[in-house]
């Protein structure tokens, strides 16, 4: 199997930081071209004062302009070992993610798991079991250790 291409989801959070390096040792390996990916969530990233006094569009454009700096930056330390490109996309996450994966052409998708267990994973559910059951390419999730 050869892999040419990875896309790495993130929400900038310290579980998708370790799955970032996990994406740029496996693109070393395999002499692969890494995509970085953010979704959007209008709601989420944003003061609760700030949700009632913008609309959905201005949310959006804001939280974009934050998560392209975010991105540029892990670009940028990326591109000191592999080719890396970023994107930003708006939607359900999961969804999002497996449609990139899709656009890209991506071989594999390596992503984060936060470890939602009991009634925190029955209400929101996890991004990363949707992603696994939807993708058209292997998934690799790097769970959180404890």
């Amino acid at each position: 199997m050869k892999i040419d291409k990875i896309l790495v989801p993130t929400d900038f959070s310290e579980a998708a930081e370790k799955a970032f390096d996990y994406a740029l040792f496996l693109a070393e390996t395999h002499t692969a071209e890494v995509t970085i990916l953010h979704v959007v969530d209008q709601l989420q990233g944003m003061a609760q004062y700030e949700i009632l006094a913008l609309t959905p569009a201005e949310i959006a454009e804001r939280l974009k302009k934050s998560a392209q700096q975010s991105l540029q930056a892990m670009v940028e330390r990326a591109k000191q070992r592999v080719s890396a490109t970023q994107t930003v996309r708006e939607g359900k996450t999961w969804d999002v993610i497996c449609q990139a994966a899709a656009d890209e052409h991506a071989d594999m998708i390596v992503m984060a798991s936060q470890g939602r267990t009991g009634l925190a994973h029955a209400l929101i559910g996890s991004v990363a079991e949707s992603v696994v059951r939807h993708a058209n390419c292997p998934v690799l999730v790097v769970r959180e250790q404890k």
